[in-house]
């Protein structure tokens, strides 16, 4: 018996493999035809899903800053449990490993942040255009519900500031009714004219002080306008494409027929090694 395994070089591997294709090419073919089938047929047996996306904004302070940095909705959105708080919010199945809406939820959501100032994009795919709009407005809901907290102690913050410098305003104007007051009061027993330069110094000081004042309840009460403090929120309606996404009929095709090919073969080369070893 001849131990020795049989060698080929580059040439005879060509004419291995030519003669091969020649001697079985019907069914090389057949296989590489039941391939395209197959792959086609899977193609189309794969459910169609509709990719929605959601452009928001980053609630606002003031129209100066957001209430929260983009990295950290950013980092909000891929916590593991911000899905199942989405899913909540949006009234959807919570089982992401039996439920096959939840599943495509938290297999296709991801978050964007946008090179627009504090913009982000998250975009899901779902069964149907309604399910993934409901999916990314949960999603949003669960945003906006966190982003309040902050926004509601930046509001009051702002009040508070507007409701001492309402005080202090009233003290101003209490005050420059007391020093014309006093001015007066003491121009009649002394009957005579009140020193000019006291009275002016007096008065100025007290304009100054409420100009300040007024200055800054201006600018706070700008602030609070709903136009620059607001809660996050969408910059445009929730886009879901015209027409659904699925496997491409074509690749899969391509792709069957490779496999289809290769098999045959792989499965005649295989048959042609192993011949001369069968009894």
């Amino acid at each position: 018996m001849n131990d020795r395994s049989p060698s080929y070089n580059d040439s005879e591997d060509s004419r291995f493999l030519q003669n091969l294709l020649i001697s079985h090419w019907v069914a090389i073919i057949g296989g590489a035809l039941a391939g395209l089938v197959i792959g086609v047929a899977i193609a189309m047996a794969q459910p169609k899903v509709w990719p929605a996306m959601a452009l928001a904004k980053i609630g606002q302070i003031g129209g100066a800053r957001a209430v929260i940095e983009p990295a950290a909705v950013l980092a909000r959105t891929q916590f593991p449990s911000f899905i199942q708080d989405a899913l909540r919010a949006a009234g959807m199945s919570l089982d992401v490993s039996g439920n096959t809406e939840a599943k495509l939820a938290k297999k296709t959501f991801i978050t964007q942040v946008q090179k627009g100032p504090d913009l982000f994009q998250m975009q899901v795919n779902g069964y149907t255009p309604e399910e993934a709009k409901q999916f990314l407005t949960g999603a949003l809901t669960v945003l906006q519900r966190e982003h309040k907290v902050l926004l509601d102690l930046a509001i009051k913050e702002r009040q508070d500031r507007l409701d001492s410098l309402k005080t202090a305003i009233e003290a101003n104007q209490k005050e420059h009714q007391e020093i014309l007051s006093s001015i007066k009061s003491n121009a009649e027993l002394a009957n005579q004219l009140p020193d000019t330069i006291s009275v002016s110094y007096l008065l100025r000081a007290n304009e100054v002080e409420r100009a300040r004042f007024l200055e800054q309840q201006t600018i706070l009460q700008d602030q609070l306008q709903e136009a620059k403090t607001y809660n996050t929120r969408l910059e445009a309606p929730i886009y879901v494409t015209e027409s659904p996404q699925g496997t491409s009929k074509i690749i899969a095709a391509f792709v069957g027929a490779l496999l289809g090919f290769a098999f045959m073969v792989a499965l005649f080369a295989l048959r042609k090694w192993l011949s001369p070893n069968r009894a």
